[in-house]
C-alpha cells in the first residue's frame, strides 16, 4: 500500500530560493576572481534631512569618498587584507578587502553646502539637509 505524503509547496519553493541564493553566492565575483562586497545601507527621511547609514567596518575613513552630482549620491570605499605570514593557512575566511561603489538617486534637492558626514565604530553616517524647496510647507487655505 503506498504511503501518503503531505505535500508543502511553500517549503519546496523556500528549498529553491535557498539553493538558488547558495548557487548565485558562488558565482558573486569580478572579473578578477575575487569576491565581491558591498556595504548594507539605510536611507531614511527625517523630513529636515535624508540620512545614509553604511556598514563600513574595517574601513579607514581616510579611504571612503563620497561624491554628490546632480541629483545622485555616491559612496565608494578600499580597505587591504592584512598581509598573511607565510606559515599561516586559512582554515576559514570569510572577510574580504577590496573596493565597492554604490550609487543612488535622491528623491529630493539637498543643500550640498551643509551635507555632514562621520564614520564611526564602522557605520559612516551622511547627512543631506533638504533643500528649503524640498521642505514640506503648511499652507493655509481659507475656505469660503
Amino acid at each position: 500500500m503506498a504511503k501518503l505524503v503531505k505535500w508543502e509547496p511553500f517549503r519546496e519553493l523556500d528549498d529553491i530560493k535557498h539553493g538558488f541564493d547558495r548557487l548565485l553566492e558562488r558565482f558573486r565575483t569580478d572579473f578578477y576572481g575575487e569576491r565581491v562586497w558591498s556595504p548594507a545601507i539605510d536611507i531614511t527621511d527625517t523630513g529636515e534631512n535624508l540620512v545614509i547609514k553604511a556598514e563600513v567596518p574595517g574601513f579607514d575613513k581616510k579611504n571612503i569618498n563620497i561624491s554628490l552630482t546632480n541629483d545622485t549620491i555616491t559612496i565608494s570605499g578600499k580597505t587591504q587584507e592584512e598581509k598573511e605570514e607565510k606559515k599561516a593557512h586559512y582554515l576559514y575566511k570569510e572577510r574580504v578587502s577590496g573596493s565597492f561603489t554604490r550609487s543612488f538617486t535622491l528623491p529630493v534637492p539637498v543643500d550640498r553646502n551643509k551635507v555632514k558626514a562621520t564614520c564611526k565604530d564602522g557605520i559612516l553616517e551622511i547627512v543631506l539637509p533638504k533643500a528649503e524647496e524640498a521642505k514640506a510647507k503648511e499652507i493655509k487655505i481659507d475656505v469660503e
